[in-house]
C-alpha cells in the first residue's frame, strides 16, 4: 500500500508561477500560485526598473480556494530581530526573515482578486520590509528635483508633502515620490530613492489643480480617500532617484506667507528615531548613522498657504541657497 504523508502546514505546497520584480530598483522573485498575485505586482511594480545589482530577495505567497470573512481594517505588525510578521486574520499573512531575505504568506482568493489591497495589505508591506532590511533607510517625506538639486519635502500628515511636490512636478520640477523616502545606506552621500510612478492627492485636490476634476475618487485600502494617478498619465519629468541637499520641513497654515527659516538637527533627529525601530541592532545602526548622514543637509522648515507661492519660495532656495 502506497503511505500517504499529509503536509498539514504547507510546506511542499506547489508555487509555480515565478517572476521577477525590481521595486525601488532592487530585485525581488515573487512564487505565487495565482496569476492574481501576478498581475497585482506588475501593477504595482511593473514600471520599476533594475538599478541596484544584488542578490534578489524571495517572497512566496500562496492563495487558498476560499472568500474568507472581510479582512480587519489594520494588520498586526509584530518584529524581533529578524524576524516581522504581519497578520490580518488567521488565513491573510506574512511572515519575513530578514536575514535570508525571504517572506512568505498566505491570502484567500477574495484578498488576491482585491489588487490594490492585496498589494498595500501583503505585497508591499512585504516587500518593503525586506528591501528596506537589506539596502535602505526609510524616511516620510516627498522628493522633488530642481537643476539637479534634491529637495525633501517633510512634515506631519496634511501638511501638504504631495500637493506641493506635484505643484513643483508642474512648475517643471523632476517628481521622485511623494510620501517615501528610502536612503542607500551602501552609499556616503545623500542619495534617495522614491516611487515616481504613483501620486496621491486628497480628495480636495481638484479646487487646486482644476486638470484633476474629472479624477476617480477611491477609497485606499488603509481606509483614506484619495486619488491615486500613475505620473505617466500627468505627463510629469520623473526621476528614480536624487542627492538630497535641502530637507524642508512643511507648516501650512491659512493666509500665511511663504516663510523659511532654519530648523535644529536635534529636533529632525528626534522626529526620525521612530524611523528605525525594527530588525538587528547592526540593520538599526546602520540606518541611524545613514539618517545622521542625511543630517547634513541643509534643514529648513517653511510656513505657507497657497502651493505656487510655496514653490516660487523652493525656486528661490535652490537657485540661491536660502
Amino acid at each position: 500500500m502506497e503511505k500517504v504523508i499529509p503536509d498539514p502546514v504547507l510546506s511542499a505546497f506547489e508555487l509555480p508561477l515565478r517572476q521577477t520584480f525590481y521595486p525601488l530598483g532592487y530585485p525581488l522573485v515573487l512564487q505565487t500560485n495565482s496569476v492574481e498575485v501576478i498581475a497585482a505586482a506588475s501593477e504595482g511594480w511593473g514600471a520599476f526598473r533594475q538599478t541596484f545589482d544584488e542578490a534578489p530577495v524571495r517572497f512566496c505567497l500562496g492563495v487558498l480556494e476560499g472568500d474568507g470573512g472581510a479582512l480587519p481594517l489594520e494588520s498586526v505588525v509584530r518584529s524581533r530581530e529578524h524576524m516581522m510578521s504581519i497578520v490580518a486574520d488567521p488565513e491573510n499573512f506574512v511572515v519575513c526573515d530578514f536575514n535570508r531575505g525571504f517572506a512568505f504568506g498566505w491570502v484567500t482568493e477574495n484578498t488576491a482578486a482585491d489588487h490594490p489591497l492585496l498589494r498595500y495589505r501583503f505585497l508591499i508591506s512585504g516587500a518593503a520590509t525586506l528591501i528596506d532590511q537589506r539596502a535602505f533607510a526609510s524616511l516620510h517625506g516627498a522628493l522633488v528635483v530642481r537643476n539637479g538639486v534634491g529637495v525633501m519635502l517633510a512634515g506631519n500628515s496634511f501638511a501638504g508633502k504631495s500637493t506641493l511636490a506635484y505643484a513643483c512636478a508642474r512648475a517643471g520640477w523632476t517628481y521622485v515620490s511623494d510620501d517615501g523616502a528610502f536612503l542607500v545606506r551602501e552609499r556616503d552621500d545623500r542619495y534617495v530613492v522614491g516611487d515616481p510612478h504613483t501620486i496621491r492627492f486628497r480628495p480636495d485636490a481638484p479646487e487646486l489643480f482644476p486638470e484633476l476634476a474629472d479624477r476617480l475618487v477611491t477609497i485606499r485600502p488603509n481606509g483614506k480617500v484619495a486619488i491615486e494617478l500613475l505620473t505617466r498619465d500627468l505627463e510629469l519629468e520623473t526621476a528614480a532617484g536624487c542627492n538630497v541637499a535641502h530637507v524642508v520641513y512643511l507648516n501650512r497654515a491659512p493666509a500665511a506667507r511663504p516663510c523659511l527659516g532654519r530648523i535644529s538637527k536635534e529636533r529632525v533627529r528626534e522626529d526620525w528615531l521612530h524611523h528605525a525601530v525594527y530588525g538587528t541592532n547592526e540593520v538599526r545602526q546602520a540606518q541611524r548613522r545613514c539618517q545622521e548622514r542625511m543630517l547634513t543637509a541643509h534643514l529648513w522648515e517653511m510656513q505657507y498657504s497657497e502651493p505656487d507661492d510655496a514653490v516660487a519660495r523652493l525656486e528661490r532656495l535652490v537657485d540661491s541657497g536660502a
